[in-house]
């Protein structure tokens, strides 16, 4: 529902204490303080919550090109930072398609919303205010209020104004800073190529040559096996590059063994790094590729494996893709006790998903570490 939700109350009355110390031209200076993406992003979400008086938001670039949004910036939640969506989704996708501000009573109730079920911003209102760059909207910028807070048009009127504010410089430290799945997106589409890609760890600044080696994985696999659908594509940063893991469903009686070893051909003189082609039960064709990044520094030594030995039970059983029924069937303990240790996954290997925590752990060498 996108209406302005009335009333007042105490939380109100701090939202509009925090307004009444809020002035736009400082604001600005704050956000053009420090013209790379994540200050500025970061600048922006301290500046909404001096608005709202709520420690809570988020914000998401859009490519409208690829029909798709990048979580990138958060405060005081866990919204999946760094994954990609489809722009029909959650209130950034319902911001974008009325090309206005709206203003969702009760997040929980909005469909395809991305937060979790037991998070702190559920039950909230939420306002998702689009930030234009001449007909575009470039991004959008989603703010969470106190529960029983009035959302009034004064509010909402200063979160646009901020938001469109920063617009050039979002503009303007997204060229210098992009992210490597955007990067990654754009040129396996300028292929022909549909794929879903979610990144884990830290994204940060790559070369041209980590985002090429990445695009020649992606459209090798593609070309491998073509069927209809999309590529799901993992990217998982580490200190000295990224580990790649792409999966394709095996389809139309392919020849498995075959397919393997013309893939792993295609890949050898492609990629400068391990690269591991196999069939997964569950998953289909996956392919496991480590990126060294010319930029930076030889890595550091591995570190031990955080993951207590059900955990790695539960992970090797992810891998082979069981569901949580089916984990729990073969471990002899409940749905539940599998889902918590899934969720123990999630947050050692700081992933958005099951598949990203799959590759983080096998990028950390967790898999084969004591």
């Amino acid at each position: 529902m996108s209406t302005l939700v009335g009333g007042r109350d105490d939380a109100a009355d701090r939202a509009g204490g925090a307004r009444a110390g809020y002035r736009l031209d400082r604001a600005v200076a704050d956000i053009y303080g420090d013209l790379r993406l994540d200050p500025v992003l970061d600048h922006l979400l301290s500046q909404t919550t001096r608005i709202t008086g709520s420690p809570f938001g988020a914000v998401s670039v859009v490519d409208a090109a690829a029909g798709r949004y990048t979580k990138a910036a958060e405060h005081g939640i866990a919204c999946q930072i760094g994954s990609s969506f489809p722009l029909d989704e959650g209130a950034t996708g319902r911001a974008f398609a009325m090309r206005r501000p709206i203003v969702v009573a009760d997040y929980a109730e909005l469909p395809g919303g991305h937060l979790p079920k037991a998070g702190p911003s559920m039950h909230r209102a939420a306002v998702a205010v689009p930030v234009w760059w001449r007909d575009d909207v470039i991004a959008v910028n989603v703010a969470f209020l106190d529960p029983g807070a009035g959302c009034t048009v004064e509010v909402v009127d200063d979160i646009e104004a901020l938001s469109q504010t920063a617009s050039s410089a979002i503009l303007s430290s997204g060229r210098r800073d992009p992210t490597l799945a955007g990067a990654l997106l754009r040129r396996i589409r300028e292929r022909g190529a549909v794929a879903t890609v979610t990144e884990a760890g830290r994204p940060v600044l790559r070369s041209d040559a980590v985002v090429g080696a990445a695009a020649d994985v992606v459209l090798a696999v593609d070309a491998a096996h073509p069927v209809d659908g999309e590529l799901h594509v993992a990217l998982i940063h580490h200190p000295d590059g990224v580990r790649l893991l792409v999966q394709r469903p095996l389809l139309g009686g392919a020849s498995t063994p075959a397919l393997l070893t013309a893939l792993r051909g295609a890949l050898a003189d492609r990629v400068d790094g391990i690269v591991v082609v196999e069939e997964v039960p569950g998953w289909g064709l996956a392919v496991h590729a480590d990126l060294r990044d010319p930029q930076v520094a030889p890595p550091p030594p591995r570190s031990a494996s955080p993951l207590t030995p059900r955990e790695r039970e539960v992970l090797a059983l992810v891998r082979r893709g069981g569901s949580d029924r089916e984990i729990a069937a073969r471990l002899a303990v409940s749905p539940k006790t599998v889902e918590k240790h899934v969720a123990a996954l999630l947050r050692k290997t700081g992933s958005p998903n099951r598949t990203a925590a799959v590759a983080a752990a096998a990028a950390f060498g967790w898999n084969d570490l004591d």
